[in-house]
């Protein structure tokens, strides 16, 4: 027969067990959550890294080409340079080894300062548009005339995935030859 436990008994050996068990499982859930928060936060972290180094990337070549001037836009073998004002006129973006690099310094230069800008690129394409709104694999060709107005760049990932940039690129403005300018012939006023 069971007795009746007087009220200051304290808890039976069954029950500290099932309790010790309950934490345990709160316990484990509370780890396995907080294991799965943390390789999420490595993971978006890790491609936060990477959108800011492509838009970092993307900006640079906007603004370098934004400054550029259109006469002197070059593209052959995936190469497009620019000449910029300033001190170190050349911009130069090219792929090396998998990465975007940004090139600068004086404009005939064999050592040019070099920047990375994007790793992991498997394939870059340029084009450069002319006036007539025809887009080139090469620049300048031919009998396209030597004013590019605009040039893109499209990047395409290890990851696979693709990304372009467009930008206009300034106009030149046209040197008008100087013309003689008519005198003006006083006339009388009649009063």
């Amino acid at each position: 027969m069971m007795r009746a436990r007087s009220g200051d008994a304290g808890i039976t050996l069954v029950e500290m067990l099932v309790a010790l068990m309950i934490f345990a499982l709160v316990g484990l859930a509370s780890f396995t959550t907080l294991d799965t928060i943390l390789k999420v936060r490595a993971r978006t972290d890790g491609t936060l890294e990477q959108i800011a180094r492509i838009d970092r990337a993307l900006l640079v070549f906007g603004r370098d080409l934004m400054q550029a001037d259109p006469l002197s836009v070059v593209l052959d073998e995936a190469t497009l340079s620019a000449q910029v004002p300033g001190d170190d006129p050349l911009r130069r973006f090219v792929l090396t080894e998998g990465t975007l690099i940004r090139q600068s310094g004086p404009a005939q230069t064999e050592t040019p300062l070099e920047q990375p800008l994007i790793a992991g690129v498997s394939e870059i394409r340029f084009r450069v548009l002319d006036l007539a709104q025809v887009w080139h694999e090469s620049w300048p060709e031919g009998a396209a005339g030597p004013q590019a107005r605009a040039a893109q760049m499209t990047l395409t990932l290890t990851t696979g995935q693709r990304l372009s940039r467009t930008v206009a690129l300034p106009q030149a403005v046209p040197q008008e030859t100087p013309q003689e300018v008519p005198q003006a012939v006083p006339q009388e006023v009649p009063q």
